[in-house]
């Protein structure tokens, strides 16, 4: 379900690479860190002896201990803060401040990654079409919020800027999702009684359950980041207790879409963690056997009579009021609408127009028709923005996924626990993506959030490593 045009408020903002500078880093401490059979790609150091690769968690012991608190930064938090609680109408206020900040301030300044180019290319693409589409929106707030999307994504990149802040925003995220909306949700079910139709939401942003289960899956996915980066065992049973409650969460919701990307993030955690794979099963099982306990009957239905309609190949036969069903004819309607405008789209904002006249054409259901969304992020920008918004959108995508990856390879060898944080966001952004086939999330400022947290953390992590081969090679007089 697309966002309202909340603005700063809403959840549309946030997401690139950054292009960080190298951050301060403590002096080498003893004792190496071998990693014997690697093969290194040219150029790259192999550890040194009597050095190993500095950890952040090894000289601080708490989150919040050696950030650089710059005006930008705690701006940046605020406005964090705020779209996550809705305490303030403050939202656009502090990214305003955030943006007066990097501009005037002396702390931090503007980066623009690769990432960003295309982005800007897609900003482009939107604003030309915006109004030239014969299903034009006479409104300019959904452009205006893209803009502001466009701009909180700079902003982010340009403050997560080094390890100690990253940390630092991890640990606040989960705070701030722990005091609402989780805790929203959690409230509802078990003390309020006030679920809809047997699904738990919360309010604002989070008031739809689908979209309220899918924007569970990045502080799931930060959550395993704290629990098995953060040594301190406070920090670790707090975020344990939350790898328990956000998948109970996300299954009262009933969301099948996000059940699905839970299911398909937790398997390819599985296949992927090699080594510690016993300790991951039990800890997924436990998991699951919360999950099971406090799960509502209804979830076991709701999935039952939709995997029997998946069986018989009859989707009238899911027992979901026909959610099913029509979903499958809302997404024949965004094809067919792609398919009529396949180079530029119907124009950004402009499918729910374009929706209620192709849903009255022949060969759909009646059940489909009126002004909806396409209920698939990835059919909905390639109806409103062609094959030529698509390319730049997932052109985005990939520069801040692969170079994560890449980001991930490198440090395996100095710091795993590192190369293991970077593993569990890109993680939770494949149940992200599995999500998105079932609603639309290219507007949500949440989707940037997290691809900005990746982005960054690629950044900082590559930008350490060259800081510490650059040490290694003045050690060894080359």
């Amino acid at each position: 379900m697309r966002a309202g045009a909340q603005g700063w408020r809403s959840s549309r903002g946030l997401g690139a690479a950054a292009s960080a500078s190298a951050p301060p880093l403590p002096q080498p401490l003893p004792q190496p860190l071998p990693r014997a059979g690697r093969l290194r790609p040219q150029g790259e150091v192999a550890p040194v002896s009597g050095a190993r690769f500095p950890r952040l968690e090894e000289r601080f012991a708490w989150p919040w201990q050696g950030v650089d608190y710059s005006p930008a930064y705690l701006c940046f938090l605020l406005y964090f803060f705020i779209i996550c609680s809705y305490v303030v109408n403050l939202g656009q206020a502090a990214m305003g401040a955030a943006i007066l900040a990097i501009t005037m301030g002396s702390k931090d300044r503007w980066r623009f990654p690769a990432p960003m180019f295309l982005m800007a290319a897609f900003m482009v693409i939107i604003t030309l079409t915006f109004k030239s589409s014969a299903y034009r929106n006479y409104v300019w707030a959904p452009l205006e919020d893209m803009y502001k999307v466009f701009l909180i994504m700079l902003v982010g990149i340009s403050v997560l800027n080094s390890r100690p802040r990253l940390r630092f925003f991890m640990f606040f995220a989960l705070g701030t999702y722990a005091l609402f909306p989780v805790r929203g949700g959690v409230f509802n079910w078990f003390i309020y009684s006030a679920a809809t139709q047997g699904r738990v939401a919360w309010n604002n942003l989070f008031l739809n359950p689908n979209d309220y289960a899918a924007l569970m899956l990045f502080p799931l996915g930060l959550c395993l980041v704290v629990f098995t980066g953060e040594r301190s065992k406070i920090i670790k049973q707090l975020s344990f207790v939350g790898l328990a409650v956000m998948p109970m969460i996300i299954f009262m919701t009933q969301s099948r879409g996000a059940i699905i990307a839970l299911a398909a993030g937790g398997l390819a955690y599985l296949v992927l963690q090699g080594k510690g794979r016993a300790k991951a099963i039990l800890a997924v099982g436990g998991i699951a056997v919360v999950v099971v306990v406090f799960a509502p009957s209804s979830v076991w239905s709701r999935l039952s009579s939709l995997k029997s309609a998946g069986e018989s190949g009859n989707l009238e036969t899911a027992n979901d009021n026909r959610s099913a069903e029509q979903r499958f004819e809302i997404w024949k309607v965004a094809w067919n609408v792609h398919n009529a405008y396949p180079i530029t789209g119907v124009g950004w904002a402009a499918y729910p127009n374009a929706h209620s006249d192709f849903s009255r054409r022949s060969g759909i259901d009646v059940i489909a028709r009126g002004a909806r969304d396409a209920h698939n992020t990835y059919l909905s920008v390639l109806a409103e923005t062609g094959w030529v918004g698509f390319t730049l959108w997932s052109g985005m995508l990939a520069l801040i996924v692969m170079p994560a990856i890449r980001a991930m390879q490198r440090v395996r060898a100095y710091a795993p626990e590192y190369a293991q944080q970077i593993k569990l966001l890109l993680l939770s952004l494949l149940a992200y993506g599995v999500c998105a086939v079932f609603g639309s999330f290219a507007a949500m400022s949440f989707t940037y959030l997290h691809l900005a947290t990746i982005a960054a953390l690629t950044t900082v992590t590559n930008a350490e490593i060259d800081a510490f081969q650059h040490g290694a090679r003045q050690r060894r007089g080359t």
